[in-house]
């Protein structure tokens, strides 16, 4: 990638037209940039973690049954996916930053709903209007971290979203912990909690995710803003188009985005289950539910720090790690689905948990490694539809054949075979040469006016 907003401090530095001042001030942006994006990114899945436990006893609360409770979460996966391309495009249209604060507004809307009314129908009116939301910060976050911090070679992606990982995991544990405390007292506590999360992390976003100042980028032309509309018209068409072709170009890509949503879907049928499943061997406390979410992301911290060091000494750990963690984890649920000890099938649903935090690092760097900067947040959000479309469908099915949300006879061993599958085709894929193409800083890029100057 040549592109203004894909060079990173470390080509800067060695320019020789480049002041040193000027360097540094790139220098510091780019760790300004990191630093926001892990603080967000922390915010983010705190937000979503506070429900994680309570969620889906809410539902059923309410008087959902097994199909409905399937049939809402795969209608959360559909609108996503169906919401992608059009909210990528506005990503990379009107600024990223924009598209993730509009992402948390919604979610404060969609989670604080059903704080203030116990009505079913609210429920699942919060529930979707979460899921819109969430599709305005997919890929746009991502994709302001990598163009900002010009993390462009395999190691400095592996460590940025490795770092975020982390970030992520921190926010999942006190999100999931914070949540089981207060669903004690009553279980639609934690969706104002997560609502009010949501409201002050649109406003961080919107003083932290600002654009580095750059001379290859050109002003903002007047009246831009004036003539949104016929922009928003020509734009779609631009990025659908340099979408398409960076797609059909890279079939790797295209492989890669599929067996990525092939992990994301034997991920999601276990996670709706899980807390119907060990609700009565924990006795019904909410407390022991969320440490036991939580303690799978404490683990992945320290192995992504290995993870870490492992890629500054390995060319191959990508794939290493990816094959490792996707059998292990495969192993894991077959475990966790078979043996009737329930400390055991605990122990062994945490490594499943914990096996696919470990792979997505990987995952999405391969996957940017691919992508040029310009169509980046929607290309991300391809990849998201597809995970989208694959999860809602998997659900759906799952929900039809699954009649009572805590059996696990037939739904976890075929997701274990599915996820170990779909993991070692990741991984052969992962490693394969990057092919993102050359292009030039357009309307359509992450060069919006959002971006280039603070707020």
């Amino acid at each position: 990638m040549t592109s203004g907003t894909s060079r990173g401090p470390e080509e800067e530095n060695t320019s020789p037209g480049l002041p040193g001042s000027a360097a540094k001030d790139l220098a510091g942006h780019a760790d300004r940039v990191r630093r926001g994006y892990l603080l967000v990114s922390g915010l983010d899945y705190f937000a979503d973690m506070l429900l994680t436990v309570t969620s889906v006893l809410l539902l059923q609360s309410l008087g959902m049954g097994s199909g409905a409770v399937f049939a809402l979460i795969a209608a959360v996966w559909i609108v996503e996916g169906v919401s992608e391309i059009p909210t990528g495009v506005l990503a990379d249209l009107l600024g990223r930053r924009t598209s993730v604060a509009i992402s948390f507004v919604l979610r404060a809307i969609g989670y604080s709903a059903l704080f203030f009314s116990g009505s079913v129908y609210v429920a699942a009116a919060g529930v979707l209007l979460s899921a819109l939301g969430g599709t305005f910060a997919s890929g746009a976050l991502e994709a302001w971290a990598v163009d900002e911090t010009g993390a462009k070679d395999p190691s400095g992606l592996d460590r940025l979203f490795a770092q975020g990982k982390i970030a992520e995991n921190a926010g999942l544990v006190l999100g999931t912990l914070t949540g089981a405390a207060l669903g004690t007292l009553d279980l639609a506590l934690p969706q104002i909690v997560a609502g009010l999360t949501c409201a002050l992390a649109a406003v961080l976003s919107l003083r932290l995710m600002t654009g580095r100042p750059d001379p290859d980028r050109p002003p903002a032309a007047p009246g831009r803003r004036e003539a949104f509309a016929p922009r928003l018209r020509e734009s779609f068409g631009e990025v659908m188009t340099g979408t398409r072709l960076t797609l059909r170009g890279d079939k790797v890509l295209i492989a890669l985005i599929l067996a990525a949503a092939l992990l994301w879907l034997f991920r999601g049928i276990p996670g709706v289950q899980w807390t119907v499943v060990y609700e009565g061997l924990v006795g019904g406390n909410l407390l022991v539910l969320g440490a036991m979410r939580s303690v799978g992301s404490l683990l992945e911290i320290p192995l992504l720090g290995w993870t870490l060091s492992l890629q500054k000494r390995r060319a191959s750990a990508r794939r290493t790690v990816i094959v490792t963690a996707s059998t292990a984890g495969a192993l894991a649920l077959v475990c966790a689905a078979a043996v009737k000890e329930p400390a055991l099938s605990i122990v062994c649903y945490v490594c499943f948990s914990t096996a696919f935090g470990l792979c997505m690092p990987g995952v999405r760097a391969a996957m940017n490694e691919r992508i040029d900067s310009g169509h980046r947040a929607t290309v991300l959000s391809v990849a998201s539809l597809f995970n989208s479309l694959f999860t809602g469908g998997g659900l759906i099915l799952t929900g039809l054949a699954v009649g009572d949300l805590g059996s696990t006879a037939l739904a976890w061993p075929l997701a274990a075979a599915g996820f170990g599958v779909a993991g070692l085709w990741v991984a052969s894929l992962a490693v394969r040469p990057g092919t993102a193409p050359t292009t030039t800083t357009s309307t359509t890029g992450s060069t919006g006016p959002q971006e280039v100057r603070a707020p």
